[in-house]
């Protein structure tokens, strides 16, 4: 069997344009592979002490656009910088050596890469340990933003960073991640999220207008969706359905998007933009009558079987 790679970096961002303007919330649409294909990228298995609960899986559409904040040389030869580490880790090595894994940097996160499994010419570098490659990594965007409150929209195609709880309204040719800070906040790209006096406050509006105004529909499921999730209490009472990959926020900007809707955990949905995290690929599920349902996230199936897929679909199934 073709031993599959995963990759522990984030394409570059570019350029952003920016403008002091506010815009509508760019939509997001989470796409559904068939079958047939290759299992996405995914990360390594979690260690204990992680930054956020989770690590990264996402081999492009996310970066870092302040690379040229280089903090020199990192700790146990870690990079500085706020490029991603060309680096990936193989899904299923063939062999692992005796060792510590090492931290390596992916434009939006730390990871580790398990002793023996590392492919890329950055595997001779990284950090010895979390902590050493979050320091290396402190004045990055992704790590100012969360650092300072925000949240990190690693899934994102802005055209530049929120202000004042809203994206910007600029036109570019390539979208990247930005940071939210929240309602009434903005990103500064020296200190991170500040509380920002020059935002416009709106008049209080009630939460079935709210819901409506940024793109839910007030229906009577108990309590709001979380990630498109219903609440599962036996209720009637009305609350705002945002739909996939977004939660409610009462009384401030309704409707909007969260980093939990898209980071998925094993057993859980999967598909563009989401990625799977704990180790896990992201499976079609496949039979002799084709794909069934819907993609989910599973640890892959290793072993010598060349007629079965690392997610466990018979390759020679008609």
């Amino acid at each position: 069997m073709d031993r599959a790679v995963m990759s522990g970096t984030m394409s570059g961002s570019g350029d952003r344009a920016r403008s002091a303007m506010f815009a509508v919330a760019i939509a997001l649409t989470i796409a559904v592979v068939g079958c047939g294909r290759t299992p996405g990228p995914v990360p390594p298995r979690p260690t204990d002490g992680a930054v956020d609960g989770s690590l990264d899986a996402s081999a492009d559409g996310a970066s870092d656009a302040s690379a040229d904040a280089d903090t020199g040389p990192g700790p146990d030869g870690g990079s500085g910088t706020c490029d991603p580490d060309a680096v990936a880790a193989t899904i299923c090595p063939d062999a692992v050596c005796d060792g510590l894994p090492r931290w390596f940097w992916s434009g939006d996160r730390c990871f580790s890469i398990e002793c023996g499994a590392c492919t890329g010419a950055g595997c001779g570098g990284g950090s010895g340990s979390e902590a050493e490659c979050a320091s290396a990594h402190v004045t990055c965007e992704a790590s100012l933003c969360r650092g300072t409150g925000g949240t990190y929209r690693w899934w994102a195609e802005d055209c530049g960073h929120w202000q004042c709880g809203r994206p910007m309204p600029a036109v570019c040719l390539v979208g990247g991640p930005s940071c939210d800070c929240g309602a009434f906040r903005s990103f500064d790209l020296a200190t991170g999220c500040f509380d920002d006096d020059s935002c416009p406050v709106p008049e209080p509006v009630p939460d079935d207008e709210l819901c409506r105004a940024s793109g839910g529909s007030w229906e009577t499921i108990c309590c709001h969706t979380d990630c498109g999730e219903v609440c599962a209490e036996p209720c009637v009472n009305p609350a705002c359905n945002c739909g996939p990959g977004k939660v409610f926020e009462a009384g401030a900007r309704g409707c909007v998007e969260a980093s939990r809707c898209f980071e998925r955990q094993p057993g859980q949905t999967c598909g563009e933009p989401a990625r799977c995290e704990a180790g896990t690929i992201c499976c079609d599920h496949c039979s002799g009558a084709g794909c069934f349902g819907v993609p989910t996230c599973d640890f892959p199936l290793c072993d010598d079987d060349d007629t079965v897929d690392m997610c466990g679909n018979d390759l020679d199934a008609p």
